[in-house]
């Protein structure tokens, strides 16, 4: 980790404070260090701007000021070299206070972009890795076992490089949610989200038009993303929140938090949901948790554990209710686009092609017009008592055709209700009232906010997912038909959805199989 450059470099607005005698030495707004023997040695403490002759003063300044000893956190933790230099850049880039450090789980620990110094040859990334074994331990034990670690982990290597070459004969243990996080970590996806208006203008409203729930409340926000549930919260009047991102955006959070002078109300904690500890049980557990066809991504299950294990007894979670539904379509836009496409491609038949959209989900918008039969609710999930176990589910159904014509696909997307009462459940969004702004308007019943994400609605950044059928069910006016729907987590992806839809025609029973990903 040693750099060959000359100088030694504070980052922006960090430049070394004259308030310690072993600054005074320092030019006032240099931020250049000779790299020389005892001047490369000079360490800024990780708390303050106060910098020290060396990485062992340094460390003794923050033990001491800031009740902070590196080196047992270090140990406590269990940290390797790596894990050492990812923590204490973590701390510089985002500014963490100890309260914060203490607070942090897991996911940092595997965060490649930590390696780089925030400072360049920061003493502290060199210091201390000597002093990490018992001081009983003899050098000669602690080197065999770390060439011991090293040679297990090449045989791991070896022996994962040999399955990966060879036909498999077993499960592999899966990561399902490197990739997911990482997918939030990105400013696109965000944007998109807080630009969807019936999506935040519905939290803005029941949050803030609700502060006798807010007003010194102790509230969570699982997955926090850009921090803007958090701040409308402490905007309601809650005196403390607890932002929790287990992506790389948490330094943008915690950011615009500081930025918006909301520090001391909002902690951010990067960290599942299931990896962190808090000194307060919590009044209201917010998220904004839904995916496409609802349950995509798994998410509700990290906030029906935040519900359990951090909220008080009787307390309010938001939302509080969705209900997902089911509707037949005509689909005739989708089967133009996806399937009729392939028939003649620049007089080519390649129809070969069209077989995948049968067993996907497809993420659509689709026209209220194409809509030809009633809704049927699936799925009702009240997040005050739902289960993990409950979210994989099969249901009835009941489509009654509202005109004749061809169903070609069937359509799913879901409602949401935000209720100040527990318990409190609804069967149908009101159109009439979806949020245009933040103007007060007549809920469905009092204090009650709630939008859809239907064809009928407003469009929203979930769309609707749609479910081509190989064969279109003709209906006339006023004809039902039944079948059961399915609905659980796929078993090669736990972000994932496995969809089966299972309906009558003519007496035989039909079943089409589905991804959602």
């Amino acid at each position: 980790m040693t750099s060959t450059a000359g100088t030694y470099r504070l980052p922006p607005n960090a430049a070394p404070s004259s308030s310690g005698s072993d600054t005074d030495d320092l030019d006032d707004g240099c931020s250049d260090w000779a790299s020389s023997f005892g001047e490369a040695r000079r360490t800024k403490s990780l708390f303050d701007d106060t910098v020290h002759a060396s990485p062992e003063l340094a460390m003794k300044h923050d033990a001491s000021l800031h009740r902070f000893d590196l080196d047992a956190v270090c140990k406590d933790r269990e940290l390797d070299m790596y894990g050492r230099i990812r923590l204490v850049n973590l701390i510089r880039r985002d500014g963490l206070n100890p309260d914060q450090v203490s607070t942090l789980g897991k996911e940092w620990m595997t965060d490649d972009s930590l390696l780089p110094p925030v400072i360049a040859d920061d003493p502290l990334l060199q210091f201390g890795f000597d002093s990490w074994s018992d001081e009983d331990e003899e050098p000669a034990s602690a080197q065999v076992q770390h060439l011991q670690k090293e040679l297990a982990a090449a045989q791991a290597l070896l022996q994962q490089t040999m399955a990966d070459d060879l036909p498999s004969t077993g499960e592999k243990k899966r990561d399902d949610d490197s990739h997911y996080f990482d997918s939030y970590a990105e400013n696109d996806i965000h944007e998109i989200m807080l630009k969807d208006t019936q999506r935040t203008v519905s939290y803005a409203r029941f949050i803030l038009s609700n502060p006798a729930i807010f007003k010194d409340a102790v509230v969570m926000d699982v997955g926090c993303g850009t921090g803007i549930l958090s701040m409308f919260a402490a905007k309601a009047g809650a005196k403390k929140v607890y932002a929790i991102e287990a992506s790389g955006l948490a330094s943008k959070a915690r950011e615009n938090i500081k930025n918006n002078g909301l520090e001391q109300i909002i902690t951010v904690i990067q960290s599942k949901v299931e990896d962190i500890k808090v000194e307060r049980e919590v009044d209201v557990v917010i998220s904004e948790w839904m995916g496409y066809a609802l349950l995509y991504e798994s998410m509700l299950d990290s906030v029906l554990y935040a519900r359990d294990h951090f909220m008080k007894e009787g307390g309010l979670m938001a939302p509080s209710q969705t209900a997902m539904k089911l509707v037949g379509i005509t689909g005739e836009r989708l089967w133009k686009e996806r399937i009729d496409f392939w028939q003649s491609v620049y007089g080519f038949n390649m129809t070969a092609m069209d077989k995948v959209y049968y067993d996907e989900g497809l993420v659509e918008v689709v026209d209220a017009a194409e809509v030809l039969t009633s809704e049927a609710v699936v799925r009702n999930i009240d997040t005050h008592t739902a289960t993990p176990k409950s979210l994989d589910f099969h249901s009835s159904f009941t489509l009654k055709a509202e005109s004749t014509g061809s169903i070609r696909a069937f359509l799913t997307y879901f409602d949401t209700f935000f209720s100040p009462v527990p318990g409190q459940t609804f069967d149908s969004v009101d159109l009439s009232v979806l949020p245009t702004g933040l103007a007060n308007v007549e809920p469905v019943a009092p204090g009650v906010i709630s939008f859809t994400t239907g064809p009928r609605g407003k469009e929203t950044h979930w769309r609707q997912v749609a479910f081509l059928l190989k064969t279109p069910i003709e209906l006339t006016k006023g004809d039902e038909l039944r079948g059961r729907f399915y609905c659980r987590k796929s078993s090669n992806n736990s972000r994932e959805l496995d969809v089966e839809i299972h309906y009558e025609v003519g007496g035989e029973t039909r079943v089409q199989l589905f991804k959602v990903r």
